[in-house]
């Protein structure tokens, strides 16, 4: 074999080897895309996923929200119908017991005024201290008084009765003893009148 020969055989096996190397480059380089294309296909398509959860998960959040304004509503709207019936109940009560005060008022006797010949005698009127507190234990009535010169009955029983009274309502022995003298027939005045200032002053 010549030398021009070896190296034309030479030139042809090296550059067999640079194809094959650059063939093996391409299907290298065509893998590597396609493994990525498929990379890039399922992260889309798990981002897809997730866009669309979150999409619904969002519908669902709205949803519930707008079920719970509109229940909030409802019951905002139940509330002022309540309140206003009880404010209707109020004024309805406050215009019937008004209304009954007043036909009571009307409907009440007025007082008659008392005559004057059924007053009882009064005892002589004359300044006097402060009126001392009856004592609960011992309220005795007030009778009617006799006037000056009017006969009575048991003397000294009503005398004893007026004397008492007098002495309660805070007369002077002095002028106890003297409307008994000017209305009463006592054979003993001053003993009663210890009597009656003792049961007053206790």
């Amino acid at each position: 074999m010549s030398e021009g020969s070896g190296k034309q055989s030479a030139g042809a096996a090296a550059a067999e080897r640079v194809r094959a190397v650059l063939e093996a480059a391409e299907q290298s380089a065509a893998g590597l895309r396609a493994e990525a294309a498929q990379e890039i296909d399922a992260q889309l398509e798990r981002a897809e996923t997730v866009a669309t959860r979150l999409s619904e998960r969002a519908n669902q959040i709205e949803r519930s929200l707008q079920a719970l304004a509109e229940s909030v509503r409802e019951e905002l709207s139940a509330l002022k119908a309540d309140l206003e019936e009880l404010r209707a109940v109020g004024e309805g009560v406050a215009e019937a017991r008004t209304a009954a005060a007043a036909e009571a008022a009307e409907a009440a006797p007025a007082p008659e005024p008392e005559p004057e010949s059924e007053r009882p005698p009064q005892p002589p009127t004359e300044p006097r201290p402060e009126p001392r507190p009856v004592p609960p234990e011992e309220p005795p009535p007030a009778p009617p008084e006799p006037a000056a010169g009017e006969p009575t009955g048991d003397g000294h029983e009503g005398a004893r009765v007026i004397a008492l009274n007098m002495a309660l309502n805070g007369s002077p022995r002095e002028e106890t003893a003297r409307y008994l003298d000017e209305n009463f027939e006592l054979e003993n005045p001053d003993a009663l009148l210890d009597e009656v200032y003792a049961r007053a002053s206790s």
